[in-house]
């Protein structure tokens, strides 16, 4: 009874660490992770956003304009 007991406890821990693995999300990371910063700017009712590709160095200016555009397809503040 003692061995099953400790068998249990073993497996008991095995799955909280495994169910902490995958709550705090480790694993191999995207290359992509931290590539962009966004940064804003609010001037009386307008708010500025832009985008900075940390990669590249590329900083592009997001309006109304090209707010659901990809990022390549926004043309550079540059």
């Amino acid at each position: 009874m003692k061995i099953s007991q400790r068998i249990l406890y073993f497996l008991f821990g095995v799955m909280l660490t495994l169910g902490l693995f995958f709550i705090v999300g480790t694993g191999p990371s995207s290359p992509q992770a931290g590539r962009y910063q966004i940064s804003t700017c609010l001037k009386r009712e307008w708010v500025y956003v832009y985008v900075i590709d940390t990669a590249t160095g590329v900083v592009k200016f997001v309006d109304e304009k090209n707010e659901n555009k990809p990022f390549d397809e926004i043309k550079s503040s540059r």
